[in-house]
């Protein structure tokens, strides 16, 4: 048997609670963890919803080849 020194205990994932799904600025948004909302947060105005700035460099994802 894999565990018979050491008994683990199981985790407790709190079923009787319910999930809190924080409301973000950003429609489908409320589920992303931390790091995606600070940086959608800075992209986005949460006033107005509308881009404050979307830099984009289609080279880094097409690969230098691509435009040759």
């Amino acid at each position: 048997m894999a565990d018979l020194d050491d008994i683990k205990d199981g985790k407790d994932f709190r079923t009787d609670q319910p999930q809190k799904n924080i409301p973000f600025t950003l429609k489908g948004c409320g589920a992303l963890d931390w790091g995606m909302q600070s940086r959608l947060s800075r992209i986005f105005n949460p006033k107005t919803g509308k881009t404050v700035m979307l830099a984009f460099d289609h080279g880094y994802f097409s690969g230098a080849d691509y435009w040759t």
